[in-house]
């Protein structure tokens, strides 16, 4: 597990720190899309996941979905194009999921994909994740999760 600023990121997934999302192998030629532990933290707390419905195709660098924060709305975009198979009802009804557990049951989207997340650009994973999310923390002035979070 790297951890980088208190910020966990299990070594198991492939990451875009641009967009603050994880990807993961799912069954062939699926995989699950997330919000990192990061993207999280920064938004301190999600009040809705607008997924875009089932079926969807798209494209790369483009989203999924919107998450609902108290200031803003962001959209969830993704590093690898495909066609959305599922959302997570359970994120929709209960967006304090991502928070809790972004990584098992805070996951937002199931795609359909031709090729791996290891072949989409700006992909990190294994030993870069640490040194691609460091360096975006300190774009975006992040000093780090406090202990009792």
């Amino acid at each position: 597990m790297a951890r980088v600023r208190g910020c966990d990121f299990p070594e198991d997934r492939y990451y875009h720190a641009d967009y603050n999302v994880w990807l993961k192998d799912s069954e062939s030629g699926t995989v699950v899309l997330g919000a990192t532990a990061y993207g999280a933290a920064l938004a301190v707390e999600f009040l809705a996941f607008l997924p875009k419905a089932d079926g969807t195709v798209v494209e790369t660098g483009r989203a999924v979905g919107l998450l609902e924060l108290a200031k803003t709305v962001v959209s969830v975009r993704t590093p690898l194009g495909g066609t959305i198979v599922a959302s997570n009802s359970g994120v929709v009804k209960r967006p304090d999921m991502i928070n809790a557990d972004p990584y098992g049951a805070g996951w937002l989207v199931k795609l359909r994909v031709a090729g791996g997340p290891e072949n989409a650009a700006g992909i990190v994973s294994g030993g870069a994740i640490a040194a691609a999310f460091e360096e975006a923390m300190r774009l975006d002035n992040f000093e780090g999760v406090q202990a009792d979070r």
